[in-house]
């Protein structure tokens, strides 16, 4: 991909035994270079950034669901059992994201609140019974 001249208004490729699709590279801050393709006829650069960036929002909530409300550490054997575990954790998740708004936080603020808080009250009961 590097090798072909991308216009900023996107570039049509043929590809064999798919058709046409239009590759649109976009550069990040940091300097990594993205490509997006999408077989939409007469796609603009601002169509494909909103689908890039609805995408990332859609990534970033099934990590933040998989990895801090418990999706992935899921025991559950049953059927029922799975789904009320999943709409609790999306539940969970949802009550954090409103929170997170409203204080204007991040979700790692939110979580060192909850560990810093807990760390504190077990150092206060180290400190009240020495051994």
């Amino acid at each position: 991909m590097n090798k072909l001249d991308i216009s900023e208004e996107g570039t049509p490729i043929h590809l064999r035994g798919y058709g046409w699709v239009t590759v649109f590279k976009f550069t990040a801050k940091n300097g990594r270079i993205d490509y997006m393709v999408t077989n939409k006829e007469n796609p603009t650069r601002e169509y494909v950034k909103s689908i890039m960036d609805a995408r990332w929002s859609v990534e970033v909530y099934h990590r933040e669901v998989k990895q801090n409300c418990g999706i992935e550490r899921c025991q559950a054997r049953t059927s029922r059992a799975q789904r009320n575990h999943i709409f609790l954790a999306i539940s969970a998740w949802f009550e954090q994201h409103k929170r997170r708004i409203s204080e204007k936080i991040t979700l790692y603020q939110q979580n060192w609140d909850v560990i810093k808080n807990a760390i504190a009250e077990h150092i206060r009961v180290l400190l009240a019974y020495p051994n």
